[in-house]
């Protein structure tokens, strides 16, 4: 996964211009148009031909020379670890790794540049040559956390396609999922799931360290949200390690966007456990949560997690999404148990699972009332049995024993809802 450490030169050739003023003084910047306006302060040269390559293999601190008709300047600088090939060419003296850069940390802006230099750029005929040569051997990488489709392909943002273009490296969970979509790419493409991530993180941040560009996708949507990859995160980022997010689709954006709840107050509570009784307790906490949880869910499972949200929840409504954006895309609304009879006539299941569960809605929490809430809380804060508070307040509403102990159970996690569940 090293890559080579030898000093790097990449040669850019640009245009003069009449406009250029090269009066800003944080940026200079060579573009590829061939005309310029008098608002370009911080543009050098114009009709700019680089070889994108070359500048991709540039690490570290560099040293850049202008040389324009007999005069020349020179800009000391650092190569941005966030480069891609799609970005425009601009150097910047801010220090900090940031997107649609070439270079950071410059000790000159367009209007420290040796005035002679500049003049000499305005000549009609003037042709701009710069050498950008690398001068020592620190070679920082970056770690790119891509977002792939979640069911269309066409999903996959020019900007994503771009940065994977670009990398030295990219780390995917499925690779043959993503060979299907990606095609031909300039990176290189290994497996990273959860069987190999420990003994592959070790090599990645040696990579890193070497100044690899890397990238990280998951086999759908953005990777590290319920997938492989936070130790990597985690390691990369107590390593100093720049890191870049490339947004992209996500079942559970696409999923709240769809489901027509609330979006005010989300939270995300990834993959419902496996095994019932942990399912349960996770369930229970949602009782009284006043805020939209999203879920997923496996195929195997789905009748099972329906029938726990039914039973815990009862007519708590829910939209239950398949597929989102791809074949087969499938949004069911409405209660649990009435969503649960829809899959039930599903001659098989199959497909990717998010569910979303509403917020509790205020006729829930009026079936007790507000004294009678308050009176629970305290019985269940003094520890009476669940049974006992559950009798007191059928007795007291003439509801059934079974729905308020159920309600008492969910006001017990509400009270307690510190595990499982995380804001977005």
């Amino acid at each position: 996964m090293s890559k080579s450490v030898e000093p790097l030169t990449a040669l850019m050739r640009a245009q003069g211009h009449t406009n250029i003023k090269a009066t800003h003084k944080r940026t200079f910047e060579l573009v590829p148009e061939s005309d310029l306006t008098e608002s370009g302060t911080c543009i050098v040269g114009v009709s700019t031909l680089c070889d994108r390559e070359a500048l991709l293999r540039l690490r570290g601190q560099v040293r850049i020379e202008l040389a324009c008709g007999g005069c020349h300047d020179v800009v000391h600088a650092r190569i941005n670890p966030f480069y891609i090939a799609s970005d425009p060419l601009i150097i910047r003296t801010n220090p900090q790794a940031q997107h649609r850069s070439l270079c950071i940390d410059a000790d000159k802006g367009s209007a420290s540049l040796d005035r002679r230099l500049v003049a000499a750029l305005r000549s009609p005929d003037a042709q701009l040559d710069i050498t950008i040569s690398e001068i020592d051997g620190d070679r920082s990488g970056a770690l790119f956390l891509v977002g792939m489709p979640i069911g269309n392909a066409l999903d996959l943002s020019p900007r994503a396609i771009a940065t994977l273009a670009s990398v030295d490296l990219i780390l995917a969970e499925d690779p043959r999922t993503a060979s299907s979509i990606l095609g031909d790419v300039r990176g290189r493409m290994v497996s990273f799931h959860l069987q190999n991530e420990a003994e592959r993180t070790e090599e990645v941040l040696a990579a890193l360290d070497e100044g690899c560009r890397v990238a990280l996708i998951s086999r759908a949507g953005m990777p590290v949200n319920s997938d492989t990859g936070f130790s990597l995160l985690r390691a990369a980022i107590d390593r100093d390690i720049a890191i870049g997010v490339v947004p992209g689709p996500g079942s559970a954006s696409a999923a709240l966007a769809v489901a027509g709840f609330p979006t005010t107050d989300v939270r995300i509570a990834g993959f419902l456990p496996a095994k019932s009784s942990a399912r349960g307790r996770t369930l229970q906490k949602l009782g009284f949560a006043e805020h939209t949880t999203v879920v997923f869910e496996a195929a195997h499972r789905l009748r099972e997690a329906l029938g726990d949200i039914a039973r815990l929840l009862g007519q708590r409504r829910i939209a239950l999404c398949r597929n989102l954006t791809g074949p087969g895309e499938v949004v069911l609304r409405g209660p649990a148990d009435e969503v649960l009879d829809q899959v039930a006539s599903w001659p098989t299941i199959s497909g990717e699972f998010t569910i979303v569960i509403a917020p509790v809605e205020s006729v829930e929490k009026a079936d007790l009332g507000d004294e009678l809430v308050r009176m629970a809380t305290s019985l269940v804060a003094g520890g009476v049995p669940t049974k006992a508070i559950a009798n007191a307040l059928s007795a007291a509403t003439g509801a059934k024993s079974r729905d308020m102990f159920r309600a008492v159970l969910a006001l017990k996690h509400a009270m307690d809802d510190s595990h499982g569940i995380g804001r977005e």
